[in-house]
């Protein structure tokens, strides 16, 4: 079994209990049973032997792990995300998304027809990136021309500087900003 495998049946196992707890509570809601009538046959049934209660106990030792199992393993992939890792010949390279906000930011300050840039980084299961680009741009510019500027220089600049791969780059136009003629 493989470790993706065996996280998702932690995590389905988890929400079958979750699932569970929940349609007691609803029930109880509904009141299709009283809540003295579900203490009162829990307390028989856990306090009847020690059996029970050792069995009871494991259960909630072993549902405890699996949460902090789980919050472990979304730690863990989400530190794993902000990061594209690229693989050479001699191992591994880690480049993190802050990082490739910055040589974005250093390619689009050098085009003076934009006055603002916020970039949005999104990697790719398949490798390489996709980038949002929200601008704001002086007035007067040809669009077109500017996205398809901005697209080649720096898709050209991210392989040469990274070897990253650009997918994909959207450039969004968010505001104009016209100067007062006086």
């Amino acid at each position: 079994m493989s470790k993706e495998s065996f996280n998702n049946f932690i995590f389905v196992l988890f929400l079958v209990v979750v699932v569970f707890i929940s349609g007691i509570f609803l029930a109880l809601s509904l009141r299709l049973f009283s809540l003295e009538s579900l203490f009162f046959k829990t307390n028989y049934l856990i306090y009847s032997s020690f059996f029970n209660q050792i069995i009871l106990g494991l259960l909630g030792v072993l549902l405890f792990f699996l949460a902090i199992y789980l919050i472990y393993q979304k730690v863990k992939t989400d530190k794993g995300i902000l990061s594209v890792i690229q693989k050479t010949s001699f191992g591994e390279i880690k480049i993190s998304i802050g990082s490739i906000k910055h040589l974005t930011l250093k390619v689009i300050k050098g085009i003076e027809e934009i006055t603002e840039t916020k970039p949005e980084i999104n990697i790719l299961k398949s490798g390489g990136i996709n980038i949002d680009l929200h601008l704001s741009v002086k007035q007067n510019v040809n669009i077109p021309e500017l996205s398809e500027k901005i697209q080649r220089k720096l898709k050209e600049y991210l392989l040469e500087t990274s070897g990253i791969e650009t997918k994909e780059i959207k450039i969004h136009i968010e505001k104009i900003f016209y100067e007062d003629k006086k």
